[in-house]
């Protein structure tokens, strides 16, 4: 053999290696490959490879419609592959599956009539065996929800947005101007199915009860994700932890909570039937004297959506905040941005007929207070300081704090001025403010003003206080005791 055959040989075995070789074989996408890549939930490459097959045969029914569901998973194609699906809704191109993904577009662009009446379409040509047939019946519920107490949503200002993993998006939220860090729960908190499930939960703190909140599988997962909290101890160690009431927790699942000390509310998200779809958050406000929770309620809908809210973390104000969404994300990912809601959020709850349920809600509880030298633990004008810094709590001859009996609260509109460690001196308020005070169990002074009969009222008198020197105004739902 010459020497040029033997080299004639050798390119003839490489060209044959790399015709052959695997890498080779995927280079061009197939039927095959991109269904592999769509059923095991790679919508952004599964996308690429319908879109590439598509332009192939544009009149093969089935890349349009799984090009269109996997549209529908990008924020930026959704509205592409929800129209691609409205077109190719036929009976002759639809059969469960293909209508379960349809309604899923209606509900992921809010239209929850549509979604339903698709949703149920599907439901009668499912199998026993469909695996899609639980989460249809779960959205069918939701859209049905939603439809009914559905309102008109406001808009919200983003200032700044980054992909985050939803795994540790906690690392990546900025706490230069807010009191609080966020840490991962305590590897004794944890139960087995936790480390089975691989879940660990970022925590939230509220100090003035020394109460770490957290969500667990707990012993079993059979209610999913709860939210647990644990008293920590004098010594700094953690007592047992104990799951929320169903007031707080339900059968699905509860993640991310929040405490804002502020307003008493325990904030979390959760993807229960009440969702408009997958996580939305809802909050409970937290009765300090008796540390029970109201029944939870949708936070705000103007921050919910069809698609996935997994967090809120407001900075100060309820108004403002971080937001984990995924709504917005490049194929489902996750977002963590800083939002200004455009309206004041106000976290209402039927305060009277949550507290009247149950005897241990309607107990009075009688407080020693001793004298305190906290500093004031909000930004007050000047005059006010002052008269704060010479007039300790056993300075006082008469205590004139009307103490509320929890039996007494009702739904009424009103304002929360600040927290105190004296009693203030409310001389240097505007002409014609009404005003009830609370005592705290650690012997703070929590101020509101009100009650207001109207929206509109409450807001001018919020707007009097801001230009008297109150920065930290916020709307509550409150009332004195008679």
């Amino acid at each position: 053999m010459n020497i040029f055959s033997k080299y004639l040989l050798f390119l003839f075995l490489a060209l044959s290696f790399i015709s052959y070789s695997p890498i080779a074989q995927t280079s061009n996408p197939t039927s095959e490959s991109a269904s592999a890549l769509y059923f095991h939930g790679n919508m952004m490459e599964a996308n690429m490879q319908y879109g590439a097959l598509l332009s192939v045969e544009p009149e093969n029914p089935d890349y349009q419609y799984y090009y269109a569901v996997t549209c529908t998973a990008d924020s930026a194609l959704r509205l592409e592959g929800i129209n691609r699906l409205k077109a190719l809704d036929s009976d002759d191109l639809h059969g469960g599956e293909r209508l379960f993904f349809l309604g899923l577009a209606y509900h992921h662009s809010s239209d929850y009539f549509k979604a339903i009446q698709v949703f149920k379409r599907a439901e009668k040509r499912a199998v026993k065996k469909s695996v899609w047939l639980a989460e249809l019946q779960f959205r069918l519920t939701q859209c049905e929800t939603a439809l009914s107490v559905q309102s008109s949503s406001i808009n919200l200002t983003r200032h700044s947005s980054a992909s985050v993993s939803s795994e540790d998006f906690f690392r990546s939220i900025p706490t230069v101007e807010t009191p609080y860090r966020m840490v991962l729960v305590p590897s004794e908190l944890r139960t087995k199915y936790d480390y089975k499930m691989g879940w660990v939960s970022p925590v939230a703190f509220d100090s003035d009860a020394d109460l770490l909140y957290f969500s667990s599988y707990g012993k079993k997962g059979d209610t999913g994700l709860d939210i647990y909290s644990a008293k920590i101890l004098e010594d700094g160690s953690l007592d047992y932890p104990v799951r929320l009431s169903d007031k707080v927790n339900s059968v699905s699942d509860e993640i991310n909570p929040f405490f804002h000390s502020l307003s008493s509310t325990l904030i979390f998200a959760s993807n229960r039937q009440a969702s408009l779809g997958g996580y939305d958050i809802f909050s409970s406000q937290v009765v300090p004297l008796s540390n029970t929770y109201l029944k939870c309620a949708v936070f705000h809908p103007g921050i919910n959506s069809p698609l996935n809210e997994f967090g809120y973390y407001p900075l100060v104000d309820l108004e403002k905040g971080w937001l984990i969404s995924d709504k917005s994300g490049h194929f489902s990912e996750t977002i963590l941005s800083e939002i200004t809601v455009d309206f004041d959020v106000a976290i209402v709850s039927d305060m009277e007929s949550e507290l009247n349920t149950e005897e241990p809600d309607a107990a009075i509880f009688a407080l020693e207070i001793e004298p305190v030298e906290h500093e004031v633990s909000w930004v007050l004008p000047d005059s006010m300081i002052e008269s704060l810094e010479t007039n300790t709590i056993a300075e006082l001859k008469e205590p004139e704090i009307q103490s509320l009996a929890l039996s007494d609260f009702a739904p009424s509109l009103s304002l929360q001025i600040g927290v105190f460690s004296n009693k203030p001196d409310v001389s240097q308020l505007p002409f014609g403010f009404n005003l009830f005070t609370l005592i705290l169990p650690n012997g703070m002074y929590k101020v509101f003003a009100g009650p207001y009969k109207s929206e509109d009222e409450r807001a001018e008198f919020k707007k009097q206080l801001i230009e008297a020197g109150f920065k930290d105004i916020f709307n509550v739902v409150a009332k004195p005791s008679e």
